[in-house]
Protein backbone atom coordinates (compact mmCIF):
# COMPACT_ATOMS: atom_id res chain seq x y z
CA UNK A 1 0.00 0.00 0.00
CA UNK A 2 1.16 3.11 -0.60
CA UNK A 3 0.29 6.65 -0.10
CA UNK A 4 1.31 10.58 -0.39
CA UNK A 5 1.75 12.35 2.46
CA UNK A 6 1.26 15.88 1.66
CA UNK A 7 3.42 18.49 3.38
CA UNK A 8 1.00 21.89 4.85
CA UNK A 9 1.59 25.40 5.10
CA UNK A 10 0.17 27.94 8.18
CA UNK A 11 -1.56 30.34 6.10
CA UNK A 12 -1.02 32.50 9.44
CA UNK A 13 -0.62 31.13 13.14
CA UNK A 14 -1.66 32.84 16.00
CA UNK A 15 0.09 31.68 19.50
CA UNK A 16 -2.78 32.45 22.22
CA UNK A 17 -1.45 31.94 25.78
CA UNK A 18 1.15 29.54 27.30
CA UNK A 19 -0.65 26.14 29.07
CA UNK A 20 0.20 25.27 32.63
CA UNK A 21 0.99 22.29 31.09
CA UNK A 22 3.67 23.90 29.40
CA UNK A 23 2.31 23.48 26.13
CA UNK A 24 0.47 26.48 24.15
CA UNK A 25 -2.74 27.31 22.85
CA UNK A 26 -3.06 28.45 19.21
CA UNK A 27 -5.66 29.40 16.59
CA UNK A 28 -4.20 28.83 12.92
CA UNK A 29 -5.40 28.05 9.46
CA UNK A 30 -3.76 25.36 7.60
CA UNK A 31 -3.54 24.26 3.84
CA UNK A 32 -2.10 21.36 2.52
CA UNK A 33 0.01 21.44 -0.26
CA UNK A 34 1.04 19.95 -3.45
CA UNK A 35 4.67 18.73 -1.83
CA UNK A 36 4.60 15.08 -0.44
CA UNK A 37 6.56 12.44 0.63
CA UNK A 38 5.60 8.69 -0.36
CA UNK A 39 4.85 6.48 2.19
CA UNK A 40 4.84 2.66 1.60
CA UNK A 41 3.64 0.09 3.94
CA UNK A 42 2.73 -3.68 3.44
CA UNK A 43 2.41 -6.79 6.50
CA UNK A 44 5.63 -8.69 6.33
CA UNK A 45 7.60 -11.64 7.80
CA UNK A 46 9.17 -8.86 9.48
CA UNK A 47 9.87 -5.42 10.11
CA UNK A 48 12.11 -3.64 8.00
CA UNK A 49 12.79 0.24 7.34
CA UNK A 50 13.88 1.80 4.32
CA UNK A 51 14.65 5.99 3.52
CA UNK A 52 15.95 8.10 0.63
CA UNK A 53 17.95 9.71 2.92
CA UNK A 54 19.87 9.39 6.37
CA UNK A 55 16.55 9.04 8.89
CA UNK A 56 17.29 6.69 12.01
CA UNK A 57 14.33 4.37 12.78
CA UNK A 58 13.81 4.94 16.47
CA UNK A 59 11.88 6.33 19.33
CA UNK A 60 12.77 10.06 17.17
CA UNK A 61 11.18 9.00 14.93
CA UNK A 62 7.45 9.59 14.20
CA UNK A 63 6.88 6.96 11.76
CA UNK A 64 8.13 4.89 14.73
CA UNK A 65 6.07 6.37 17.50
CA UNK A 66 3.18 6.38 15.50
CA UNK A 67 3.39 2.37 14.49
CA UNK A 68 4.11 1.71 18.13
CA UNK A 69 1.09 3.52 19.39
CA UNK A 70 -1.26 1.64 17.45
CA UNK A 71 0.70 -2.22 18.51
CA UNK A 72 0.08 -0.97 21.84
CA UNK A 73 -3.45 0.37 21.64
CA UNK A 74 -4.89 -2.41 19.23
CA UNK A 75 -2.43 -5.85 20.38
CA UNK A 76 -0.85 -6.06 16.35
CA UNK A 77 1.29 -9.04 16.18
CA UNK A 78 1.88 -8.49 12.28
CA UNK A 79 5.39 -7.61 11.10
CA UNK A 80 5.59 -4.47 8.72
CA UNK A 81 7.82 -3.26 5.58
CA UNK A 82 8.45 0.46 5.36
CA UNK A 83 9.73 2.45 2.78
CA UNK A 84 9.80 6.10 2.71
CA UNK A 85 10.50 8.84 -0.04
CA UNK A 86 11.30 12.43 1.57
CA UNK A 87 10.99 15.41 -0.59
CA UNK A 88 9.57 17.53 2.09
CA UNK A 89 12.86 19.30 3.66
CA UNK A 90 13.27 18.64 7.49
CA UNK A 91 12.72 21.52 9.92
CA UNK A 92 10.87 23.21 7.21
CA UNK A 93 7.64 23.87 9.25
CA UNK A 94 5.75 21.97 6.35
CA UNK A 95 4.98 19.26 8.70
CA UNK A 96 6.93 16.50 6.90
CA UNK A 97 8.00 13.88 9.60
CA UNK A 98 4.06 14.83 11.05
CA UNK A 99 2.12 13.97 7.77
CA UNK A 100 4.31 10.69 7.14
CA UNK A 101 3.11 9.61 10.66
CA UNK A 102 -0.63 10.60 9.89
CA UNK A 103 -0.25 8.73 6.54
CA UNK A 104 1.47 5.28 8.41
CA UNK A 105 -2.02 5.71 10.98
CA UNK A 106 -4.13 5.31 7.86
CA UNK A 107 -2.66 3.17 6.22
CA UNK A 108 -2.37 0.53 9.71
CA UNK A 109 -6.47 1.55 10.17
CA UNK A 110 -7.20 0.16 6.56
CA UNK A 111 -4.27 -3.01 6.22
CA UNK A 112 -5.67 -4.30 9.88
CA UNK A 113 -9.13 -3.28 8.87
CA UNK A 114 -9.48 -1.28 12.44
CA UNK A 115 -12.51 0.46 10.90
CA UNK A 116 -11.59 4.23 13.00
CA UNK A 117 -12.93 7.12 11.81
CA UNK A 118 -10.48 10.20 10.88
CA UNK A 119 -11.52 11.68 14.11
CA UNK A 120 -10.48 8.39 16.24
CA UNK A 121 -7.16 8.72 14.22
CA UNK A 122 -6.66 11.88 14.73
CA UNK A 123 -7.13 11.55 18.58
CA UNK A 124 -3.94 8.79 18.78
CA UNK A 125 -2.09 11.06 16.51
CA UNK A 126 -1.78 13.97 19.19
CA UNK A 127 -0.70 12.01 21.41
CA UNK A 128 2.78 12.21 18.86
CA UNK A 129 2.52 15.59 17.91
CA UNK A 130 0.30 18.01 17.67
CA UNK A 131 0.36 18.76 13.61
CA UNK A 132 -0.47 15.20 13.06
CA UNK A 133 -4.59 15.66 13.30
CA UNK A 134 -5.04 18.22 10.99
CA UNK A 135 -2.60 15.81 8.53
CA UNK A 136 -4.92 12.80 8.94
CA UNK A 137 -7.52 15.05 7.43
CA UNK A 138 -5.09 16.54 4.74
CA UNK A 139 -7.58 19.55 3.87
CA UNK A 140 -7.87 23.11 4.47
CA UNK A 141 -8.86 23.45 8.14
CA UNK A 142 -8.62 25.74 11.43
CA UNK A 143 -6.84 24.03 14.25
CA UNK A 144 -7.08 25.28 17.56
CA UNK A 145 -6.56 24.86 21.37
CA UNK A 146 -2.74 22.77 21.28
CA UNK A 147 -3.53 21.26 17.49
CA UNK A 148 -5.95 18.57 18.31
CA UNK A 149 -9.07 20.54 17.41
CA UNK A 150 -9.27 20.65 13.63
CA UNK A 151 -12.38 22.30 11.49
CA UNK A 152 -12.01 21.57 8.07
CA UNK A 153 -13.73 23.58 5.57
CA UNK A 154 -14.10 23.78 1.90
CA UNK A 155 -11.56 25.82 -0.30
CA UNK A 156 -13.24 27.37 -3.66
CA UNK A 157 -10.05 27.61 -5.08
CA UNK A 158 -6.29 26.84 -5.29
CA UNK A 159 -3.56 29.02 -5.07
CA UNK A 160 0.30 28.96 -6.86
CA UNK A 161 2.95 29.26 -3.74
CA UNK A 162 6.24 29.35 -3.67
CA UNK A 163 7.95 27.77 -1.17
CA UNK A 164 11.99 29.22 0.16
CA UNK A 165 13.67 27.75 2.41
CA UNK A 166 17.27 28.39 3.93
CA UNK A 167 19.77 26.55 4.72
CA UNK A 168 19.57 25.90 8.42
CA UNK A 169 16.28 24.94 9.77
CA UNK A 170 14.34 26.20 13.62
CA UNK A 171 13.41 23.99 16.26
CA UNK A 172 10.41 24.19 16.73
CA UNK A 173 10.63 23.48 20.95
CA UNK A 174 13.34 26.28 20.85
CA UNK A 175 11.02 28.95 19.02
CA UNK A 176 8.24 28.55 21.68
CA UNK A 177 10.63 28.58 23.97
CA UNK A 178 11.68 31.98 23.12
CA UNK A 179 8.26 33.19 22.59
CA UNK A 180 7.58 36.98 23.69
CA UNK A 181 3.63 37.04 23.54
CA UNK A 182 3.45 40.63 24.24
CA UNK A 183 5.60 41.26 21.50
CA UNK A 184 4.75 38.98 18.31
CA UNK A 185 2.52 39.29 15.95
CA UNK A 186 -1.32 38.03 16.86
CA UNK A 187 -3.31 37.62 13.67
CA UNK A 188 -7.24 37.66 13.82
CA UNK A 189 -7.83 34.16 12.13
CA UNK A 190 -11.33 33.94 11.73
CA UNK A 191 -10.97 37.87 9.71
CA UNK A 192 -8.60 35.56 7.86
CA UNK A 193 -10.73 32.77 7.19
CA UNK A 194 -13.39 34.96 6.05
CA UNK A 195 -11.32 36.41 3.76
CA UNK A 196 -9.59 33.72 2.45
CA UNK A 197 -12.95 32.09 1.79
CA UNK A 198 -14.55 35.39 0.24
CA UNK A 199 -11.32 36.36 -2.22
CA UNK A 200 -11.05 39.45 -0.24
CA UNK A 201 -7.02 40.64 0.22
CA UNK A 202 -5.03 38.92 2.79
CA UNK A 203 -1.98 41.11 2.67
CA UNK A 204 -2.40 43.22 5.69
CA UNK A 205 -3.89 40.48 7.78
CA UNK A 206 -1.83 37.48 7.68
CA UNK A 207 0.13 36.58 10.93
CA UNK A 208 2.66 34.15 12.21
CA UNK A 209 3.52 34.66 16.03
CA UNK A 210 6.61 32.62 15.78
CA UNK A 211 8.65 34.51 13.36
CA UNK A 212 9.33 36.66 16.26
CA UNK A 213 11.64 33.63 17.40
CA UNK A 214 12.89 32.52 14.21
CA UNK A 215 13.94 35.99 13.36
CA UNK A 216 16.14 35.51 16.22
CA UNK A 217 17.06 32.05 15.90
CA UNK A 218 17.53 32.34 12.56
CA UNK A 219 18.57 35.64 10.73
CA UNK A 220 18.03 34.63 6.68
CA UNK A 221 14.53 34.01 7.41
CA UNK A 222 13.53 37.44 7.99
CA UNK A 223 16.39 37.97 5.15
CA UNK A 224 13.72 36.07 2.61
CA UNK A 225 10.94 37.79 3.69
CA UNK A 226 12.52 40.91 3.12
CA UNK A 227 13.97 40.63 0.11
CA UNK A 228 10.45 39.12 -1.42
CA UNK A 229 9.08 42.47 -0.08
CA UNK A 230 10.89 44.36 -1.77
CA UNK A 231 10.68 42.61 -5.12
CA UNK A 232 6.92 43.72 -4.68
CA UNK A 233 5.38 40.66 -3.36
CA UNK A 234 2.59 40.99 -0.35
CA UNK A 235 1.42 37.80 0.56
CA UNK A 236 4.70 36.55 2.30
CA UNK A 237 4.86 34.71 5.27
CA UNK A 238 6.77 31.76 7.52
CA UNK A 239 5.27 28.54 7.89
CA UNK A 240 4.78 27.10 11.31
CA UNK A 241 8.00 27.51 13.35
CA UNK A 242 10.16 27.78 10.15
CA UNK A 243 12.51 28.21 8.16
CA UNK A 244 9.94 28.14 5.41
CA UNK A 245 8.92 31.25 3.46
CA UNK A 246 5.80 30.70 1.72
CA UNK A 247 4.94 33.62 -0.96
CA UNK A 248 0.95 32.95 -2.58
CA UNK A 249 0.53 33.73 -5.69
CA UNK A 250 -2.93 35.66 -5.04
CA UNK A 251 -4.98 36.74 -7.79
CA UNK A 252 -3.03 35.27 -10.31
CA UNK A 253 0.74 36.96 -9.16
CA UNK A 254 3.40 35.06 -11.33
CA UNK A 255 5.84 33.50 -9.13
CA UNK A 256 7.95 31.93 -12.44
CA UNK A 257 10.35 35.20 -12.33
CA UNK A 258 10.75 35.62 -8.54
CA UNK A 259 11.70 31.31 -7.96
CA UNK A 260 14.18 32.24 -10.84
CA UNK A 261 15.85 34.91 -8.14
CA UNK A 262 15.26 32.58 -5.15
CA UNK A 263 17.01 29.48 -6.84
CA UNK A 264 20.21 31.49 -6.86
CA UNK A 265 20.28 32.21 -3.43
CA UNK A 266 18.46 29.62 -1.39
CA UNK A 267 18.59 26.02 -0.37
CA UNK A 268 15.41 24.72 -1.21
CA UNK A 269 13.16 26.50 -3.19
CA UNK A 270 10.13 25.10 -4.84
CA UNK A 271 6.78 26.29 -7.06
CA UNK A 272 3.55 24.05 -6.03
CA UNK A 273 -0.17 24.91 -5.41
CA UNK A 274 -2.59 24.89 -2.07
CA UNK A 275 -4.75 21.56 -2.68
CA UNK A 276 -8.34 22.13 -2.62
CA UNK A 277 -9.57 18.42 -1.88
Amino acid sequence: MKEKAYGKINLSLNVINRRIDGYHNIDSIMLPVDLYDEIELEIADSDSYECNIDLPYDQHNIIYKCLGLMRREFDLKNHYSIKVTKNIPLSAGLAGGSSDGAAVLRMINELEKLGLSYSQLACFGKKIGADIPFCIYQQAARVRGIGEIVEPFHLPIGYELLLIKPQLGVDTASAYQMLDLNKCQHPNIEEIKKSLLSRQPLKKILGNSLQYSAFLLNPEVENIICEVNKLGYANVLMSGSGSTVFVLGYDGENLDELKKIMQKKYAFVYKTTILTM
